[in-house]
C-alpha cells in the first residue's frame, strides 16, 4: 500500500468498524467492512468510476481515499455470484466524528450544533451493471439499521446532479420548490469557493436534467435539500445539501427497509 492516507487509516484504527451490521440476501452480501482487502477494494472502485463518469484523475494508485475516510465506517456491498464488491457508502456518524466531508462544500454550523445525532451518507457507488431497485433497497436497509444502532436524528449529505449549468439548476430548484423538496430551517449555503460565478451563471441551459436515483429514494423517504447547490468543478457537477428527519421518515419507507428480506 503507496497511499499515505490509507496508510493513516490503517494504523490510526484500522479497519474494525465502529457498527457492526451484516445482511444476507439470496443474491448478496450487505456489511460494515472489517477487512484489509473490503477497504482496498471498496476505493479502487470509487476511483474506477469516479474515473470513468466524473473524468478526475488525480487519483493516487487509482483509489478515491481522503481524509474522511479516517473516521467513518463503509457499507458495502457483495455479489455473492462474484465475490466482487459492487456497492459502497460512507457513513460519518456525530457520535464517532465531529469532521464532515459536506462542511467542505457547505456553511453547516447552525444543523451540525443542533441537537441530536447526524450521520452523514457519502461517496455513494455501485457499478453500473448493478444500478437497480434491488441494490438501492438493500442499501437502504443497511442505513436505517446503521441509523437505529447509532440512534441518530438526521441522514445528510450531499447529493449530486450531473450539470455545472447555472440555467438548468435554477429549472431543477423551481422544480424542487414546486414539489416541496426545498427546506429552509437552517441557515445552510455553499462555502464561497462552491458558489457559481457570474461567468458560470452566464452559461447556456443544457436541457431537460434527470434526477439520479439515488436522489429520487431520498425524496421518497421523506427528504429535502437545503440552500442553493455547491458548485463542484473538479467532478463537474452540482451538490444539493440533502437531509432526513428520521423522525419524520415515510412511514411505508420505514416499514419497508426494516422488515425487507429479499434483493
Amino acid at each position: 500500500m503507496e497511499n499515505n492516507l490509507l496508510k493513516t487509516i490503517l494504523m490510526s484504527r484500522g479497519v474494525a468498524p465502529f457498527i457492526p451490521i451484516t445482511i444476507e440476501t439470496p443474491r448478496y452480501t450487505l456489511k460494515t467492512l472489517d477487512q484489509v482487502s473490503e477497504l482496498e477494494d471498496v476505493l479502487r472502485m470509487r476511483g474506477e468510476i469516479f474515473a470513468e463518469e466524473y473524468g478526475i484523475s488525480n487519483l493516487s494508485d487509482g483509489m478515491d481515499v481522503d481524509r474522511f475516510d479516517l473516521g467513518c465506517d463503509h457499507l458495502l456491498i457483495k455479489s455473492k455470484q462474484t465475490g466482487e464488491i459492487v456497492g459502497a457508502y460512507r457513513l460519518l456518524c456525530s457520535a464517532f466524528t465531529s469532521s464532515f466531508y459536506s462542511e467542505t462544500e457547505f456553511e453547516l454550523a447552525d444543523f451540525l450544533n443542533s441537537p441530536g445525532i447526524k450521520l452523514e451518507l457519502g461517496r455513494a457507488c455501485i457499478r453500473k451493471e448493478h444500478r437497480k431497485g434491488t441494490v438501492i433497497s438493500l442499501l437502504w436497509r443497511g442505513i436505517v439499521q446503521y441509523s437505529i444502532e447509532t440512534g441518530a436524528d438526521y441522514l445528510f449529505g450531499c447529493s449530486s446532479i450531473k450539470t455545472t449549468s447555472y440555467a438548468s439548476v435554477q429549472e431543477i430548484q423551481e422544480s424542487l420548490k414546486w414539489n416541496g423538496q426545498l427546506g429552509s430551517e437552517w441557515k445552510i449555503e455553499p462555502n464561497h469557493s462552491f458558489q457559481f460565478r457570474v461567468e458560470e451563471k452566464n452559461q447556456p441551459h443544457c436541457g431537460l436534467i434527470e434526477i439520479p436515483s439515488l436522489l429520487r429514494s431520498y425524496f421518497s423517504a421523506g427528504a429535502k435539500v437545503y440552500g442553493e447547490p455547491a458548485l463542484d468543478r473538479d467532478f463537474q457537477c452540482v451538490d444539493y445539501l440533502t437531509i432526513l428527519k428520521l423522525s419524520e421518515l415515510k412511514s411505508n419507507f420505514e416499514r419497508r427497509y426494516r422488515n425487507e428480506q429479499s434483493a
